[in-house]
């Protein structure tokens, strides 16, 4: 009797460490806790190095030490944006949810954007899922996207950055949106 109750209970402990929070994260460094200089680990941005930098590590954060800035800056009379990239993410299930947290000060209507492009094996876009964070946060907001994964979708590109809010072609110097402990996983089903 002592065997099977023991039994049990490694059971249960397994089954709650499957469900610790970020264990099934798909995405590496979700939670901006490494950067090797201004760089996220694991992603791309388009800093350009000791020339403009528009991504950067931020100590205003949702959880831990750090979470990613992205602002947006003059560069030779054009206004560039921060985005960070994290390509081939391998998928897993038949639904995924991205969840995270941001805060987003906005000069002139500027939006942030969250971008998943599904892609098949040979790299074809099999599906995009688009999310407009339109609503300035002075403290951080949580948001959530949920979607079906297509036939034949196995690899997904992310990307974050900040677009022209609606009605205007031009972005604003100063607006910035810093994002902090993103996951990215499979969605439990019933």
């Amino acid at each position: 009797m002592k065997h099977i109750i023991a039994s049990m209970l490694v059971c249960a402990l397994f089954l709650l460490q499957g469900m610790t929070p970020g264990r099934d994260n798909m995405l590496r460094n979700g939670d901006f806790e490494k950067f090797t200089g201004n760089e996220p680990d694991g992603w791309t941005t388009t800093n350009i190095p000791k020339i403009l930098t528009v991504v950067s590590p931020s100590t205003q954060c949702h959880a831990g030490k750090y979470a990613v800035r992205c602002d947006v800056k003059d560069f030779y009379g054009s206004k560039v944006a921060g985005m960070i990239i994290q390509k081939g993410v391998a998928i897993r299930g038949s639904s995924l949810t991205l969840s995270g947290f941001y805060l987003l000060h906005s000069a002139g209507g500027d939006a942030g954007f969250i971008s998943l492009e599904l892609q098949s094996a040979e790299g074809n876009t099999v599906k995009i899922c688009q999310e407009n964070l339109r609503n300035p946060a002075a403290s951080f907001t949580r948001f959530t996207m949920t979607g079906d994964v297509p036939a034949g979708a196995v690899l997904l590109d992310i990307k974050l950055t900040v677009l022209a809010g609606p009605g205007s072609e031009k972005l604003h110097e100063g607006t910035f949106i810093v994002f902090d402990a993103l996951e990215l996983v499979p969605t439990l089903n019933g």
